[in-house]
């Protein structure tokens, strides 16, 4: 497979005001060239329209773009069965889940969101008052969305990519430390426009072309490996700035796991972490 000419890594977030620094949007851009661009964005409105003109630059000059997200793309199984989808839906699970986000998601130019709403409308729905989605604020907490873990899970508390990875955090969890659940409501939306309006492929669920200009989209864990020094403001633009680096200073590998086989539940609903290697037991 032919490498990649610009990658960009995304520390995403759910933040509900504008804000700068610590848990806000970091962006590290990297090309073949040598460059690199480090951004902080206040909104993910500003986000949103970065990364389409970055889209956009590389379809005009006929490159590859590889963009790395930190939510989840995609759920349990089970998850989408569970609200709702009939077996004869000619579209795959992933397609649902990320069509029923951007249809339930309100999320303006000032992070002001509904996220929490459209977690209990999904619980509902599912027909669970304890989850599968939880945490939230005292003031956010109502009959189908608890503050608290649930006793029981009666889908997968994680995916597959996720159990050898134990630091990871499930995509269930939309609050308190290391949760990740609030960015994958606010950040599917904002991909599902990109790719509907771009033609951007989604790894893994989609297949890359071996060669030839290409856009796409896939999910990283920015604490899979240590993360050195970068010099940047804090923890966030560092992990951001490791993780480009490192991809561009192995491609090999890059597209060694982009390659590799998955399950087949993988490419349906559940997606999977680039760089978690399906044959380690320790995900490393």
């Amino acid at each position: 497979m032919q490498e990649f000419d610009t990658l960009i890594a995304v520390d995403w977030s759910a933040a509900s005001v504008p804000v700068k620094g610590e848990n806000s949007i970091w962006m590290s851009r990297r090309d073949d060239g040598g460059a690199h661009d480090l951004f902080n964005f206040s909104t993910r409105s500003e986000a949103e329209q970065y990364l389409a003109s970055q889209i956009e630059a590389s379809r005009a000059a006929g490159t590859r773009l590889l963009m790395g997200f930190d939510f989840p793309f995609g759920y349990p199984e089970g998850f989408t069965k569970a609200l709702g989808r009939s077996a004869h839906d000619p579209n795959p699970p992933w397609r649902v889940i990320w069509q029923t986000f951007t249809d339930l998601v309100e999320d303006n130019d000032r992070n002001q969101n509904n996220r929490f709403a459209v977690a209990a409308q999904l619980n509902q729905r599912m027909g669970f008052a304890e989850g599968p989605f939880w945490g939230c604020p005292v003031k956010q907490t109502g009959p189908f969305l608890s503050p608290y873990r649930p006793k029981q899970h009666f889908i997968a508390e994680r995916r597959l990519c996720e159990v050898p990875v134990p630091k990871s955090q499930p995509g269930w969890k939309l609050a308190y430390i290391g949760s990740v659940g609030s960015q994958g409501l606010m950040g599917i939306p904002v991909l599902e426009r990109l790719r509907a309006r771009h033609g951007v492929r989604v790894w893994p669920f989609e297949g890359i072309p071996a060669s030839g200009p290409c856009q796409v989209f896939t999910e990283l864990y920015l604490s899979l490996w240590p993360v050195g020094d970068f010099g940047g403001p804090c923890k966030d633009a560092d992990q951001v700035q490791a993780m480009t680096q490192r991809w561009l200073d192995d491609q090999p590998q890059l597209l060694t796991w982009m390659n590799q086989r998955y399950p087949a539940v993988v490419y349906e609903e559940e997606g999977w972490v680039l760089g978690v290697d399906p044959a380690s037991p320790a995900g490393e």
